[in-house]
């Protein structure tokens, strides 16, 4: 196992611990269920919450304000504070949260695949069924 910088970590019962494993250190930055699909919208251009908000629905106002400021805690993203009246905020996608894409790239290729096995599987069940002659009833 590498050594190296040592990462502050939450347990599942809210304790901090201290980690130098580079894959529990990578999760525990980009792990969270939203984190990269919303680098992946960033990455395409600057985005205010809204715009971020439509383009993922399932998501809680109060989750996605969390998940932005983790994200910009871990210098993964920017935030941009206009001084107009209303204020204006827009998030961007930083040089190193741009390092994060061929990660986003590796998973959504995986999921894709994923998607397409769950969807074979499903037809070959529905095939085994369908193709099935009935039984003759013996009276």
């Amino acid at each position: 196992m590498e050594t190296g910088a040592v990462v502050r970590q939450t347990n599942s019962i809210g304790d901090e611990v201290l980690t130098d494993c580079p894959l529990a250190a990578a999760l525990n930055v980009i792990g969270g269920k939203w984190s990269l699909i919303i680098l992946y919208w960033l990455d395409d251009g600057r985005k205010r919450f809204n715009q971020l908000h439509k383009l993922m629905p399932a998501i809680s106002h109060k989750v996605l304000a969390a998940t932005l400021r983790d994200l910009e805690r871990e210098g993964l993203i920017t935030r941009t504070v206009y001084a107009e009246v209303p204020p204006r905020v827009e998030y961007a996608i930083s040089g190193y949260g741009r390092s994060v894409r061929p990660l986003i790239e590796a998973v959504r290729k995986w999921g894709r695949q994923h998607l397409e096995r769950k969807k074979e599987s499903r037809m070959k069940g529905i095939g085994l069924v369908c193709s099935r002659k009935p039984s003759k009833i013996r009276g």
